[in-house]
């Protein structure tokens, strides 16, 4: 019996997905390029989160979300010493006064991990089988409720792998770049796009 939930998924789903992860990598890669530690940890005020944040929000979740759905380590186990980051990994649902206190100790040691969890989830997505990418994604239903994926979808039953790949990490890398590029207008920076 196939775990199939949705049509087959096809070769030209998975290119455009692999696109559409590349224009997203280079986004951040540009968005991250120029970002001193200064930049990165900058407190503006009470209710605006730091850089930090977004950066290890959003890749941290991709690295869970990638180990998740494909297997393979957690890539922030082997980094976050050197990253040398305080305050919680957050997370959907972190409380404002806790994502603001998020600091990172190393730029440089940040971008190298960036880089290799965009890289263990291209690799991820090239090399799954399109059966899987097709099969019910293995993520608990209540993660579903109120986000992208559950107005994609319409219900958590009908959530396949490629469906979460392009919620939890091309949709969700889009939304954060943005909200990265108005971060980078706080510390004086240009944006990038």
């Amino acid at each position: 019996m196939s775990t199939a939930i949705t049509a087959p998924v096809t070769e030209e789903m998975r290119a455009s997905l692999t696109a559409r992860f590349s224009a997203l990598e280079q986004l951040w890669d540009l968005a991250t390029h120029d970002l001193t530690l200064e930049h990165v940890n900058h407190f503006e005020r009470p209710g605006v989160l730091p850089i930090a944040f977004t950066l290890l929000h959003v890749v941290t979740g991709q690295d869970r979300n990638r180990a998740t759905l494909f297997g393979g380590p957690v890539i922030w186990d082997q980094h976050a010493g050197r990253v040398g980051f305080s305050g919680p990994l957050p997370g959907r649902g972190t409380a404002m006064s806790v994502a603001e206190q998020v600091r990172i100790g190393d730029v440089h040691a940040w971008r190298t991990y960036q880089r290799e969890v965009f890289t263990a989830t291209r690799n991820a997505l090239r090399d799954a089988s399109l059966e899987r990418l097709g099969e019910r994604s293995p993520m608990e239903p209540e993660r579903f409720a109120g986000g992208f994926l559950a107005l994609l979808t319409g219900s958590a039953e009908r959530v396949s792998v490629i469906d979460v790949l392009e919620a939890w990490i091309y949709q969700h890398g889009i939304r954060h770049v943005g909200e990265l590029e108005h971060a980078r207008a706080l510390v004086g920076l240009r944006g990038v796009a």
